[in-house]
């Protein structure tokens, strides 16, 4: 409850930096809704909400949706209801993370680009260039860490795939009564997200693949076949969309913990530490594990250093070496098309494919 209070509060203060030091980051906080369109989806989300209710969150910070209450924001076809999750906020992160790095060198810290680290040992880090100590390493790779020594099963690189549209028109924008800039996705687990941009596009991804052997995808093709799937699911929540045109098309990698769970570790005695796994909601993460790392070197004793992901043992699990996590990942993905296939249906075989599917990434 209190890493969870902690990270609502985080995407506050992310608004309060990019106002005070006028970074421009399209940064606008009208909160996340989760979409229902079969009964599966309703059944899941009304379990949530009810769950987040019982820890004590309130309406302001969950709001139950019924199908008219959620048509009035954003009409998702066959949309039945869902929930508003109000502290979220759009963002154009990379705007974001151009701006921090004019503030921090402006503050008269250097940062050194084009010089990646190879490996690192205790304080010593090696790069092409040579060799520097530090006193505290820190690694904030996420999931581009896999080429250095010991990190490859740690956190290993599942590539999530996005496209964008053309700037929407009034009419087509109205096509898709999104009333405000959420952020959305619905109930699958093939997981979908996407927001309205601040120049009136929808920018919308879901989750894409694993390649054997850890390795990261850093070329993607216009023609890759991930993107047509990302287009069509975006098209299947808005179908009046159809004949719209797509300019942007790109994909990246995210890290996964075996866990499946975000984490924070510092090491005193080594001086070394790590914070990742934010499995595709690294912006609001990101900021709340820097803080957090940052309280851990300095040996800060704050309510930020006791939460449930800081140096927790599960955080160090590694992944199965392959072929067997490749197998796994790959079966687990089948499993999961399936599965929502199947709830989509209202198909009997449901409750097996979710339990076999449970397994394999439990």
């Amino acid at each position: 409850i209190r890493l969870q209070k902690h990270m609502f509060e985080t995407v506050r203060q992310i608004g309060e930096t990019a106002e005070r030091e006028s970074i421009d980051c399209h940064f606008e906080k009208s909160g996340a809704l989760e979409i229902a369109v079969n009964r599966a989806h309703l059944s899941n989300l009304r379990e949530e909400i009810e769950y987040q209710h019982g820890l004590g969150f309130g309406a302001d910070d969950y709001r139950w949706l019924n199908r008219e209450e959620l048509t009035a924001e954003i009409r998702v076809d066959q949309a039945l209801g869902g929930f508003l999750m109000s502290h979220c906020a759009a963002i154009h992160p990379a705007r974001l993370a151009r701006g921090l790095a004019d503030v921090v060198e402006r503050a008269g810290v250097t940062i050194y680009e084009q010089s990646p680290v190879v490996d690192v040992s205790g304080g010593k880090l090696r790069t092409a260039g040579g060799s520097i100590r530090a006193d505290s390493v820190l690694l904030a790779t996420e999931g581009y860490g896999g080429e250095l020594p010991g990190r490859k099963d740690l956190l290993i690189p599942v590539h999530s795939m996005m496209v964008c549209t053309e700037p929407l028109t009034q009419s087509q924008l109205d096509e898709t009564g999104i009333r405000k800039r959420y952020t959305w996705g619905n109930g699958d687990r093939v997981v979908t997200y996407g927001q309205l941009t601040a120049d009136r596009r929808l920018a919308f991804g879901c989750r894409g693949t694993y390649h054997f052997g850890a390795n990261v995808q850093r070329i993607f093709e216009d023609n890759d076949p991930e993107f047509g799937l990302v287009k069509n699911n975006l098209l299947r929540f808005f179908p009046g969309l159809t004949g719209v045109r797509f300019t942007h098309a790109w994909g990246g990698a995210m890290g996964v913990a075996r866990s499946m769970r975000p984490a924070v570790n510092f090491d005193r005695n080594k001086g070394t530490g790590w914070a990742g796994g934010y499995f595709g909601n690294g912006v609001a993460a990101a900021h709340l594990a820097g803080q957090t790392l940052a309280d851990l070197v300095l040996n800060r004793d704050t309510d930020r250093t006791h939460t449930p992901w800081v140096n927790s043992d599960e955080s160090l699990k590694h992944w199965e070496p392959e072929p067997i996590r490749w197998l796994g990942i790959k079966s687990a993905r089948i499993l999961m098309h399936l599965a929502d296939r199947a709830e989509y249906r209202n198909s009997r075989l449901t409750p097996l494919i979710t339990s076999t599917l449970n397994k394999i990434v439990g």
